[in-house]
């Protein structure tokens, strides 16, 4: 259901008193804004090298500075890299459908949703494609329930329908926030869902 401009309006007055104190609450030292930025260009340009698909992974794992994480972590990135000249030559590249569509079918297990649909974010960010897990999902149901009759919704994201309900709900209450980027309102939303709402 497509949300409303009464019910964007009302989502905004909620969020605009605290934004700045739940994105204060992002913590750049687990999640360097720098290697973010450069994770965004290398897989936007499709010129990946094998250290920037292991770092990527290890900075959405929330495993950057460790000098040792688990070993399924280490094992679906070098399934990544094994599978990224692949996906070039593939040319289901042009659309972020198409590239969720490929990494799903070649990365088939349910635990590997959310490093596809981040692998899809880093190379299509310029839609802008928001970077969806959990946190982003809930804090999005849990605004959307403050302005809606109760209904049920699911509790994590699953399947591509899941990021085009976020990316719809951020496109629409970013144009109507006065100064905020897309990219703080997705960390808003990550705190918020992180740590302000009943999982």
């Amino acid at each position: 259901m497509p949300i409303t401009q009464k019910e964007i309006n009302q989502i905004v007055a909620r969020i605009v008193p605290i934004f700045q104190q739940v994105l204060n609450e992002y913590d750049f030292r687990k999640y360097p804004a720098a290697d973010y930025a450069r994770f965004k260009n290398s897989f936007t340009a499709l010129a990946n090298q094998n250290n920037d698909i292991a770092d990527a992974m290890i900075w959405k794992w929330g495993h950057w500075g460790k000098p040792n994480y688990p070993q399924r972590h280490q094992d679906l990135i070098t399934e990544i890299q094994g599978l990224w000249p692949q996906y070039v030559a593939s040319f289901n590249n042009n659309t972020s459908k198409q590239t969720f569509q490929w990494w799903s079918e070649h990365l088939n297990r349910q635990t590997t949703y959310i490093t596809v649909a981040y692998i899809t974010h880093l190379v299509h960010h310029q839609e802008p494609l928001p970077i969806i897990d959990q946190h982003n999902f809930r804090a999005m149901n849990s605004f959307l329930s403050c302005v809606r009759p109760p209904a049920r919704s699911k509790k994590k994201p699953s399947n591509w329908n899941d990021i085009i309900a976020l990316k719809h709900f951020m496109t629409s209450i970013h144009s109507a926030l006065p100064t905020q980027t897309f990219s703080e309102l997705d960390r808003f939303l990550m705190m918020y869902g992180r740590n302000y709402v009943a999982r």
